[in-house]
């Protein structure tokens, strides 16, 4: 079992110097950099989501309203289940002592790595979101691929850490969009 767990340290570790420095661009430390820390943005935050938010809700109405409160729900459930439960009990550390490259304006979390909230957050919202509306499953999860992808590009976590994250993500996206569209919205049966 330790050679085992040795070895996906060592896949771990490698993965994560083969992103953040075998293929690393200039123009790519940019645009991760900006994604990874959209949630920062005022324009973000203040003005593009709550303009989306309303455009979709006078077009989709009370299915909209429904899903943007599974979505809250789903990314303020994945967000504490890893925030509160998960990396305390496991207390991995991030990998900034592990001769990573830092992109430059990157603000390197302190506590603990996994699971990485990041990606475990995106993939909640993206999969409530494309349970909602099956046309935008596909490009959500590719834009939470990016955003997890993101974490391990500026050096704020280890793959294992994205994995792990989106995988909690897909999980309690999956259940809370079950649970509250099968029995809030419109009776239909998701993919």
């Amino acid at each position: 079992m330790a050679s085992i767990l040795a070895a996906l340290r060592s896949a771990d570790l490698a993965l994560l110097h083969r992103v953040n420095q075998a293929w690393a661009h200039p123009w790519l430390d940019a645009f991760f950099l900006w994604l990874t820390n959209l949630n920062r943005s005022r324009i973000f935050v203040w003005g593009a989501l709550p303009a989306a938010a309303a455009w979709w809700l006078r077009a989709r109405r009370g299915r909209a309203a429904l899903t943007i409160l599974a979505m809250a729900l789903a990314i303020g459930l994945s967000d504490a289940v890893a925030y509160r439960c998960i990396k305390p009990t496991v207390r991995r550390d991030r990998p900034a002592r592990a001769e990573i490259r830092i992109v430059p304006g990157e603000n390197l979390h302190t506590g603990y790595g996994f699971p990485s909230n990041h990606a475990a957050n995106a993939f909640a919202g993206a999969t409530v979101l494309g349970m909602a509306e099956p046309p935008l499953l596909a490009p959500a999860l590719g834009i939470a691929a990016l955003v997890a992808y993101s974490r391990v590009y500026v050096g704020a976590h280890y793959p294992w850490d994205v994995i792990a994250g989106a995988l909690l993500g897909l999980l309690l996206g999956f259940g809370v969009a079950n649970f509250f569209l099968l029995r809030g919205g419109p009776r239909r049966r998701f993919p």
